[in-house]
């Protein structure tokens, strides 16, 4: 069984409106915009975690299947979200 399950959130930038938004997200119901990028990572920083405690048991099962096939309800493992922009590297 893996010990960390990594969630990808992508963030994009909407051309016309000059809003940053997320684009992909492995988080359900993670859905959030901005100003600026730096405001949305910020934002993100906060949500993300509220919201992987919230679908925990959906994501793990989405990542390492139902709890017959694996026995993951004994040991559960770490969930961490990965923001896969540069922006988020530079902030960091």
């Amino acid at each position: 069984m893996k010990n960390v399950i990594e969630l990808k959130v992508h963030i994009a930038e909407d051309e016309e409106s000059g809003r940053w938004y997320v684009a992909e997200s492995d988080i359900p119901g993670l859905r959030l915009e901005a100003d600026d990028a730096l405001t949305l990572i910020e934002r993100l920083r906060e949500a993300a975690p509220e919201l992987i405690e919230m679908n925990k048991d959906e994501i793990i099962a989405a990542h390492l299947g139902e709890p017959e096939a694996e026995p993951w309800a004994t040991r559960r493992p770490s969930i961490k979200p990965i923001f896969d922009t540069p922006l988020s590297l530079a902030c960091a």
